[in-house]
């Protein structure tokens, strides 16, 4: 065995995060069967993720129905700058980790529990911002809110990126990115309309 295969079967084994141990690394010669339960548990991860994403793609309408003016509505579209520039800090995320917990693990659930802590903590207030806007405040509180929201999507989505890469073949990952792309697509926009 040379370096590069045990470096990929030291990858796929880290991989195994939340699934049994005998299904961790897909072989050279694995099919699609063996990789439904890595693939429906990512399409999970990637829904989970864009959650936040969707509440923060809501609120411009949410703003324009309460005829917020454009500057304000403007001013929020800075929320969605962390996934933009993501790239920026995803080093640090792939680099940076807990040897005990595996290298996506240790960004995948201290960053779902961030994302589930924080929409608990701010829905009431949140709430309260949209409909009862009351001074330029309002939407920088907002914009804030949602900013943050926005970076720890993104961070997961740097972590499970990269979780998926090693754990799937990179057509099959990319085929399940992309697959859940359009499906997000598709659901936002039978929301809205």
């Amino acid at each position: 065995m040379d370096s590069s295969q045990l470096n990929h079967e030291a990858v796929m084994m880290e991989s195994s995060l939340f699934l049994e141990q005998d299904t961790i690394a897909p072989s050279k010669h694995s099919g699609i069967k063996k990789d439904l339960k890595h693939i429906i548990f990512l399409i999970y991860l990637y829904l989970l993720q864009g959650v936040p994403l969707g509440l923060a793609a809501s609120i411009p309408f949410l703003l324009a129905i309460r005829k917020v003016s454009y500057g304000d509505q403007g001013t929020f579209t800075f929320a969605f700058y962390p996934f933009s520039i993501k790239l920026l800090w995803a080093p640090i995320v792939d680099s940076l980790f807990i040897k005990k917990l595996g290298r996506r693990k240790s960004w995948l659930i201290p960053v779902q529990l961030l994302i589930g802590i924080f929409m608990l903590v701010s829905a009431n207030y949140v709430q309260s911002l949209v409909y009862n806007q009351q001074s330029k405040e309002d939407i920088i509180v907002l914009t804030i809110i949602f900013t943050v929201f926005t970076f720890l999507a993104a961070t997961q989505d740097i972590a499970l990126d990269g979780w998926a890469i090693s754990m799937l073949f990179f057509f099959v990952a990319c085929t399940v990115y992309c697959l859940v792309i359009a499906a997000g697509i598709a659901l936002e926009h039978s929301i809205r309309y």
